[in-house]
């Protein structure tokens, strides 16, 4: 353990063990990769700490990134930078367009998978897409391992779902053949006033069939919004989709937004609006 000051303490565990023993302990303490997320918004040369940061910067398990012919598995603790060094190849362009979204190019060998998807008070812009990629995450504790979907991973206000004692420390994204992918990002996350959003489409196309078809978004709250029974209603259509088809699914995105509890502006509204039209557009007559 070190201690910079009499104020706070910073832990800096080697191993996951090592981790896993602290957060069991030290179950109040900030988990800290890059930092990106504790000195957002931060001006001042002085500023304000919790009590006690546990430092995953030197346990190399929560780095590692593999490939098997099905799945992607990227480490909780792993960068925005040592990903994308993986290649568009390799990962879903739709996913390449969100990891360069996850603040400017210069904190993108700070800023880690974990961080981006552990925030309490906004989903940030991997969360959103990991949901409709069916993507798993591991979450530890001392003694026991859980797998968990991503759309599972947050309760009804948007709050991640860890335990006393739990951390995130794997993220499995399955290697799927989506040919029609969309990402935006409007705005700053944590900036209200930038009127931010963040969007997403994935659907599978044969022989003129609509296979698969997912979408979601989210705003400035940790709420996401997506409507299966609506996605459902789509999958299997013959393409092109018929005109009456997307009206009644846009009329669904609208009254499904009313319902959601985003909190969404006239401007983050129309936003959204405006790209389900174009992720919609790609199957229309």
């Amino acid at each position: 353990m070190a201690e910079s000051d009499k104020r706070f303490h910073v832990h800096l565990p080697r191993t996951v063990n090592e981790l896993l023993q602290l957060t069991k302990h030290h179950s109040d303490a900030a988990i800290y990769a890059g930092g990106t997320d504790l000195l957002k918004g931060v001006t001042k040369a002085q500023f304000a700490l919790p009590d006690e940061l546990i430092s995953i910067q030197e346990v190399e398990e929560l780095q590692r990134v593999s490939r098997t012919d099905r799945y992607l598995d990227i480490g909780a603790g792993a960068t925005v930078a040592r990903i994308l060094e993986i290649g568009a190849n390799v990962i879903p362009s739709s996913l390449v367009d969100a990891l360069t979204h996850v603040g400017p190019p210069g904190l993108h060998s700070l800023a880690t998978i974990g961080g981006n998807l552990c925030c309490r008070d906004h989903l940030f812009s991997l969360a959103p897409l990991l949901t409709i990629m069916d993507v798993r995450y591991e979450i530890r504790r001392l003694g026991h391992s859980r797998w968990v979907a991503a759309a599972r991973f947050r309760d009804a206000e948007g709050a991640p779902g860890l335990a006393p004692g739990e951390v995130l420390t794997r993220v499995r994204i399955p290697l799927d053949q989506w040919n029609v992918q969309l990402f935006r990002q409007f705005g700053t996350i944590y900036l209200r006033d930038t009127q931010p959003v963040v969007f997403c489409g994935l659907a599978k196309r044969t022989k003129g069939v609509l296979d698969d078809f997912r979408m979601a978004f989210s705003a400035h709250r940790p709420v996401l919004y997506r409507n299966r029974d609506l996605e459902a209603d789509l999958v299997g259509r013959k393409l092109p989709l018929a005109r009456r088809e997307t009206h009644a699914f846009l009329r669904g995105v609208e009254q499904g937004m009313q319902e959601a509890g985003l909190e969404l502006s006239a401007v983050q509204g129309h936003r959204a609006m405006a790209l389900t039209r174009l992720l919609l557009s790609v199957f229309t007559e």
